[in-house]
């Protein structure tokens, strides 16, 4: 679609003065970060009311009478606040009386041409319902507009209200391109979420408020490699309207149980972790056509312990699995590791912090071993050096500082290193790229970033593995639950400017084991490969635990 200079000009097309909270906080991050509202369509229809209140009562949808009473008057999410919207006093307002086709909503030619002159690159559609016609072409890229559904699986709304009512595990967010065909525009930009099925308000505000960044991204797609690419959508999905009343009697019940369901289960179901491990080169792991008949050995904590977060590093002196040692009695992790002099028999603590510590991520540069965990309550990103004598972490520097971030992920490409983490907020849904030319720093953050917001694979599972001559980066699967299984993606493009990553394959839990209620994480080299895997249990020390944190909330 051609080339584009750094300066973007958007329109903002509203029905009024006021808008809901996650609309205006969308166009606040678009200005702050310098894309330029350059005009405010806004809505002028001052159409009289023909319809007498006879031909009201007679028309009105009472079928949907519970929706519309609970939709106007009890559902009350934070996103939809009704907000100010802020408008920089230089930018024009222009208003624009609507022509009205039955639920299609059309402009004037005398219109469309007033916008046109405005030399917009794109016009962001937060009113005016439905819009057709000449208008969808007045802007370079067009009209964009949210459909917070994946138009594959739930075209027409509410938004995520069938995801919640359906239990469909997943709730996909889209940003399009409008055409004539309705939820089934050109896909800009695709974010996918799992369904938060003990609150639908949760989940709304979740959806609403996490996809804010969908417009900047596109943005700085522009910016960065000069064009948009969206695709078309082929969806065959039909059009659902809103519950009837016996489905809304049936949402009712539904946020009972579950929200009964989703609490006892928290204090009553805690998961317990151990780490396996097998003597085979990592790749043969992962090509392994059938797992379980693998002789997974596992390691043997105490009751009240557990340890994940494997990960593995072979010197001339022995191969070391590094891990989190989480203990339930202290309510925080540590770190540890065992060595193969020992048959991985032994652990040792190699850290005493007094926050949390997880995901040791460990490699080897320049003759020297450095680990770097996870730290998000120390609001840094941390390395250290490892001291193999006295099985010690010695601090080295700060990667990154007022961060809060889990599970960062280094890799060194063409000279150039690649840290790869997510932020505590959304550890499950987005991946952040920071790029420096120095293991030490500084580290900036990737023009795209986040890099990808998907439930199902963003989260890093590991280092990153060269498997059958390509790059492969393992990401966590959290969309029904936590440490679901382990998503497999090959890395297309990595540079300062760029990145691309392609799904390959599903590791899954080993029904085979006592622990086969999840897997997230799997590391290795030439010699071991690790995993972690989960199962569910009940202590009273975790009681406790979850208890405390229930009563802080």
């Amino acid at each position: 679609m051609g080339t584009h200079s750094k300066d973007i000009r958007f329109g903002l097309m509203v029905d009024g003065s006021f808008v809901q909270r996650w609309q205006a906080e969308t166009v606040k991050l678009l200005i702050g970060n310098g894309i330029k509202l350059s005009l405010v369509i806004m809505n002028d229809d001052s159409r009289p009311e023909h319809v007498s209140f006879f031909e009201k009562i007679s028309r009105y949808p009472y079928r949907r009478v519970v929706f519309r009473v609970w939709n106007r008057f009890l559902f009350k999410p934070e996103c939809k606040t009704a907000t100010k919207l802020d408008i920089p006093g230089d930018t024009p307002v222009m208003y624009c009386k609507p022509i009205i086709k039955g639920i299609s909503t059309y402009f004037s030619e005398e219109d469309i041409e007033k916008i046109k002159s405005h030399d917009l690159d794109f016009i962001l559609r937060f009113g005016f319902d439905i819009v057709r016609g000449g208008i969808l072409n007045s802007a370079k890229y067009g009209i964009w507009s949210y459909h917070h559904d994946d138009e594959r699986v739930v075209r027409g709304g509410p938004p995520g209200f069938w995801e919640f009512m359906r239990g469909i595990p997943e709730n996909g967010v889209i940003l399009q391109q409008l055409t004539d065909s309705l939820d089934k525009g050109l896909i800009i930009r695709r974010m996918k979420f799992s369904t938060t099925m003990h609150s639908y308000k949760e989940h709304l505000n979740r959806l609403f408020f996490e996809s804010e960044t969908l417009p900047l991204q596109a943005c700085n797609e522009l910016i960065t490699n000069g064009e948009l690419n969206p695709q078309p959508s082929n969806s065959k999905a039909p059009i659902i309207h809103p519950p009837v009343n016996i489905q809304m009697l049936k949402y009712f019940w539904l946020c009972f149980w579950r929200r009964l369901k989703f609490h006892v289960n928290f204090l009553f179901r805690q998961e317990d972790w151990n780490i396996g491990y097998c003597m085979m080169p990592v790749e043969r792991f992962i090509n392994h056509k059938n797992k379980e008949l693998i002789d997974i050995k596992w390691f043997k904590p105490k009751k009240s312990e557990y340890f994940a977060d494997p990960f593995v590093i072979t010197t001339k002196k022995d191969t070391y699995i590094f891990f989190e040692w989480y203990s339930n009695k202290k309510g925080k992790s540590d770190l540890a590791v065992a060595r193969k002099s020992e048959d991985f028999g032994k652990y040792h603590l190699i850290s005493d912090f007094p926050e949390h510590r997880s995901y040791p991520f460990v490699f080897e540069n320049e003759n020297a071993i450095y680990c770097v965990p996870e730290a998000y309550k120390t609001n840094k990103v941390s390395l250290y050096r490892f001291d193999e004598e006295n099985l010690k972490l010695e601090f080295d520097c700060d990667l990154l500082e007022d961060v809060s971030f889990t599970d960062p992920t280094l890799y060194q490409k063409n000279g150039k290193w690649f840290l790869f983490v997510t932020p505590q907020e959304n550890s499950h849904t987005h991946l952040l790229l920071y790029t420096a030319d120095d293991i030490h720093g500084p580290y900036k953050a990737h023009p795209g970033n986040p890099v990808k917001v998907d439930c199902a694979d963003s989260r890093p599972a590991g280092k990153i593995l060269n498997i059958n001559g390509m790059l492969v980066r393992p990401a966590q699967n959290s969309t029904e639950h936590y440490g679901q299984s382990i998503a497999l993606n090959r890395i297309v493009q990595l540079t300062e400017c760029q990145y691309k990553e392609e799904y390959l394959e599903e590791i899954l839990p080993l029904t085979n084991t006592p622990y086969d209620k999840g897997i997230h994480t799997i590391n290795g080299d030439d010699i071991v490969t690790v995993i972690d895997a989960k199962r569910f249990t009940l202590t009273w020390h975790g009681f406790f635990n979850q208890l405390k944190q229930k009563t802080r909330l």
